[in-house]
């Protein structure tokens, strides 16, 4: 049994098929119909690629005899070699894979309620918060400000923040050139490719980007649209892009 088919649970039941020559029964757990690409995601909030682009469906995986089953999975009885599923069913195994992907820690957000991830976006999911960031930053207006956190390492994907800055700053170039984007990194340094995203922001957009190292952010005021970091600095944003804490 595989938990979580995205790249790592969706490659592994894929190969365990092959490499056994299909002796090995391998069913893959997942509550989704097709994969959304975390990777390149970041070029549909650009403008660069549609949603259509980056999703596939997990049917491809038919053809190697990987058993799908869409429900997600509750709990793992490893005494009974058993998974429960929210459906109430159980799928006994041999061997378990478990590649769930990452899982957001709002906890240490001072100010989040639940109710603000329709407007206060991560899109660090690949899916509707993908789309909804991109239509935040088409339907803002020209000279606004956006504000986008990156959390203190360990997170998924090193240079992703920093390479979605450069796309929606390219955006914001073509489209709204009045308009501002501040990076609050909450490392003390660029995490990913320090030397090509430096030169890149002060040669390509210069006066767009304010990129703020050691600057966590702690607290929220989701009326204000206003993000608080540890500094003390309070900053505000027409369009706001928190990126939780993960484990």
């Amino acid at each position: 049994v595989v938990i979580g088919a995205d790249y790592g649970g969706a490659t592994a039941a894929k190969y365990l098929r092959l490499w056994s020559e299909g002796t090995i029964e391998v069913t893959l757990v997942d509550p989704n119909e097709a994969f959304i690409s975390c990777p390149i995601s970041n070029l549909v909030i650009g403008g660069s690629k549609s949603m259509a682009d980056i999703t596939v469906s997990f049917a491809g995986l038919d053809k190697y005899g990987v058993k799908r089953v869409r429900d997600s999975v509750t709990a793992i009885d490893a005494d009974k070699k058993q998974v429960r599923l929210a459906s109430g069913a159980t799928l006994p195994y041999d061997r378990l894979v478990v590649s769930p992907g990452i899982e957001f820690m709002y906890e240490r957000l001072q100010g989040w309620s639940a109710g603000a991830e329709g407007t206060v976006l991560h899109a660090w999911k690949a899916g509707p918060q993908t789309v909804a960031l991109r239509r935040q930053l088409t339907e803002m207006k020209d000279g606004g400000v956006v504000v986008m956190s990156i959390p203190l390492a360990p997170y998924r994907c090193p240079p992703g923040p920093y390479e979605r800055a450069c796309q929606i700053a390219w955006y914001l170039k073509q489209a709204k050139p009045k308009s501002k984007l501040i990076v609050l990194d909450g490392n003390p340094d660029m995490v990913s490719k320090k030397p090509l995203f430096t030169r890149v922001y002060n040669e390509d957009y210069k006066g767009l980007v304010e990129y703020r190292p050691g600057a966590p952010v702690t607290e929220i005021d989701l009326k204000g649209s206003t993000i608080v970091t540890e500094l003390g600095d309070k900053v505000r944003g027409d369009v706001v892009n928190y990126i939780p804490h993960q484990r």
